[in-house]
């Protein structure tokens, strides 16, 4: 477990409720104890991705400097939790439309900090059966959780949800996708499929398990669209007056808006979509993502606190070494000379963090 340091100074975060009303989460006094935990967006694994990350001398793959911008806001939440979008299915490597990329890239999320792999996406079984088993076995071999996909139904007893625990506060992780690419899961394998009865369901699993707080991360919505769609707003009514505390939304590959359900005297966060976390996809909106960082009280059992970070995916050389390189915008823009790129790559990466805050002026900043 990391060292939480992310506790923040007074009031904070005027909201939009999705009936149009606005409010506020207040935290009138910083509780003494929180957990802490930071989202991230789809891990993409495109071809050009892993060529980059291929260093020819030693015939290794090295994913760390995609990661080394982000690595301390990783490293200080408690628990990190990101999107695994590509099987690590082994050789030949390959990328769009059937992914599967060298196991060096969960070296690199660990080293980076991520604690939770999620694998309930679209992608996951773009290998077939054998890459879907494979990459369980590599993410367990490297002591990472995961949830979403499973070698049988007793291994989803046994791991699923995800149970996140510090000192006695426990949150519950829950995640789903809308569909496999239409690629067939041939049991006994299982990926968790986004159905309103065997999420209830695997809720009710939980009755009487003291958990204090529940997450469900769902692979939804329609790609490339900035707004979420009907359904998945319709969706996550539902899941906020099913009992979840907090809704997380990854697929549409661009950030989507953000809401805050009021649901009797709760009120529920629901980020629609964090966007790409790393990609080879450089159409505008596409070029990045967010890092969500969520403070939960463990004497009240709330977000105290929820902010972002706009990340921009560079694509290009910095240092003597081409990669894309994760840089997070708010840190660009205070420290340029630590980003030697180019000005056409400054202006591109200062929109893309102008059109996201634009998108989310209901959230608020992540300042470092």
């Amino acid at each position: 477990m990391k060292k939480n340091i992310f506790l923040f100074i007074g009031l904070w975060l005027f909201c939009s409720f999705l009936s149009g009303t606005s409010s506020e989460i207040r935290s009138d006094s910083i509780p003494e104890e929180s957990v802490s935990l930071i989202f991230a967006g789809d891990i993409m694994g495109h071809s050009p991705q892993y060529k980059a990350a291929y260093n020819a001398e030693n015939q290794k793959y090295d994913y760390e400097p995609c990661f080394r911008f982000i690595k301390k806001y990783v490293e200080e939440a408690d628990f990190g939790i990101v999107n695994l979008e590509t099987p690590v299915a082994g050789k030949p490597y390959s990328g769009y439309p059937n992914f599967s990329n060298p196991d060096a890239l969960l070296d690199a999320l660990k080293d980076a900090g991520y604690d939770v792999l999620l694998t309930a996406n679209n992608h996951v079984a773009d290998r077939g059966k054998s890459g879907l088993e494979r990459t369980i076995r590599q993410i367990s071999r490297r002591n990472l959780k995961f949830a979403g996909s499973y070698l049988s139904q007793e291994q989803r007893d046994t791991v699923y949800p995800v149970i996140l625990t510090k000192d006695s506060f426990k949150i519950a992780l829950f995640n789903y996708t809308y569909g496999t690419n239409g690629h067939t899961v041939l049991a006994p394998d299982i990926v968790n499929m986004i159905d309103t009865n065997l999420i209830k369901s695997d809720l009710k699993r939980l009755e009487n398990k003291n958990i204090d707080f529940r997450i469900i991360y769902l692979h939804w919505g329609t790609e490339y669209q900035l707004q979420a769609n009907e359904q998945q707003r319709q969706l996550a009514a539902w899941l906020a007056n099913l009992g979840f505390d907090l809704v997380i939304g990854s697929h549409p590959h661009v950030v989507q808006n953000a809401e805050f359900l009021q649901i009797g005297d709760r009120v529920v966060p629901v980020i629609y979509s964090l966007g790409n976390s790393i990609s080879n996809q450089r159409k505008e909106n596409t070029n990045g993502g967010i890092m969500l960082q969520v403070s939960i009280g463990t004497k009240n059992h709330k977000v105290n606190e929820i902010s972002y970070m706009p990340v921009y995916v560079y694509k290009g050389s910095l240092f003597g070494k081409f990669q894309y390189y994760l840089i997070p915008t708010v840190h660009f823009k205070k420290n340029t000379q630590q980003y030697p790129i180019s000005a056409q790559d400054s202006l591109t990466l200062l929109r893309f963090d102008s059109l996201t805050t634009d998108r989310l002026q209901n959230l608020q900043l992540l300042q470092y």
